[in-house]
């Protein structure tokens, strides 16, 4: 059988709010479908900085995997008004994206003897915006007996929610599509977001959002719901079926992943810290990454390890004399960043900062 593989790379998705990340009554049953089949990734991390970069990197390895006989299918959901009723689906932009990838699934089958991927482009979730009527019924009754004070962040949520089942929807039909042409031997799946995304818990919870005074405004851009995006890959494995991993992971890392399954030699990544991720799947080993590394676009910058996530501002990110300022929350018991210990881990706070510093130095674009 020749490698094929299906990309839905999404621009952003919170995992906060997906069952197989824990949320207990937004309905994704066709996520959840896929996570029950595949691995989850519960410590996937996206550099905000990063994106545009990675965006580049795809397009350039695409055209590498092209020219080694693989066929490639690239589709990108139109753009579409961000508010507006939807009450006719098969108009929205996400229901044209997945009928023209149906109709490439078609189209790609008809050669069982060749290797291809199909790469689809979504903004993911229409956040804010409406969701259709069938959808927002769905939650009618979750506004009911909330307290004043937790109502704002509930509507909110509800709102999501709608907009998450409607995704999840088009994901089910993307599903039936794949079952019904390719039967019991699917093609790898994987399910990302270059970033995730905030739903309101946080301005309301975490003190964090609260310290603007103390650090620049776009500090917001590296709290973890924020950086701290779904990853879902499916049909790698058999006996990965419904497993999770806990190993410090990011989206980049799709790409040497696909490289791999395809038995590429395109190195776009040669000098980079993206890792395969398909001895994970295979369950054949790996040496883990101790830490990752985020930065903002204001300069900003992050690490993140196993226990600790360490969060500084653009001045002691790029300051040469010794500037300790920052924040430090344990995880995962902290999930919001609502109690910065960087005062009773002065230690850790001085090991991390200049293993911070040493990885910005060699990154490009320095501010």
């Amino acid at each position: 059988m020749p490698p094929r593989a299906i990309v839905l790379a999404l621009d952003q998705l919170s995992r906060r709010c997906l069952g197989c990340y824990g949320h207990e009554w937004i309905e994704t049953p066709n996520l959840d479908r896929l996570a029950a089949r595949g691995v989850v990734f519960d410590h996937c991390f996206a550099s905000p900085a990063e994106e545009p970069l990675f965006g580049d990197m795809t397009s350039h390895w695409i055209e590498l995997l092209k020219r080694e006989g693989v066929s490639v299918r690239w589709l990108c959901e139109a753009d579409e008004p961000a508010v507006g009723d939807v009450e006719e689906l098969n108009k929205t932009s996400l229901a044209q994206l997945v009928q023209q990838a149906e109709q490439a699934l078609v189209e790609l089958s008809q050669d069982p003897a060749a290797p291809w991927l199909l790469w689809l482009e979504s903004r993911g979730i229409g956040w804010p915006g409406l969701a259709a009527s069938q959808f927002v019924e769905l939650y009618a009754d979750e506004l009911d007996d909330v307290s004043a004070d937790l109502m704002a962040v509930r509507e909110i949520e509800v709102i999501y929610a709608a907009l998450l089942t409607q995704f999840d929807h088009f994901l089910g039909s993307l599903l039936a599509s794949i079952e019904r042409l390719f039967g019991n031997a699917p093609p790898l799946l994987i399910v990302m977001a270059q970033h995730g995304q905030a739903v309101g818990e946080g301005e309301l919870l975490s003190s964090f959002v609260n310290r603007a005074s103390e650090a620049p405004s776009d500090i917001e851009y590296l709290r973890d719901e924020v950086v701290h995006p779904p990853l879902l890959i499916a049909g790698a494995a058999h006996d990965t079926l419904g497993s999770r991993r806990s190993e410090l992971v990011t989206p980049a890392d799709v790409l040497p992943t696909l490289s791999d399954w395809f038995g590429s030699s395109s190195t776009v990544l040669a000098e980079r810290d993206e890792r395969s991720l398909l001895p994970l799947l295979q369950n054949t080993g790996c040496v883990p990454r101790s830490e990752l590394y985020l930065r903002d676009h204001a300069g900003g910058a992050a690490v993140r390890t196993g226990e600790f996530f360490f969060i500084q501002p653009e001045s002691a990110a790029q300051s040469d004399e010794g500037d300790s300022s920052g924040w430090l929350f344990l995880k995962p018991e902290d999930a919001w960043e609502l109690n910065d210990v960087a005062a009773q881990y002065p230690e850790q706070v001085t090991t991390l900062q200049t293993a911070l510093r040493s990885w910005l130095s060699t990154r490009p674009n320095r501010r």
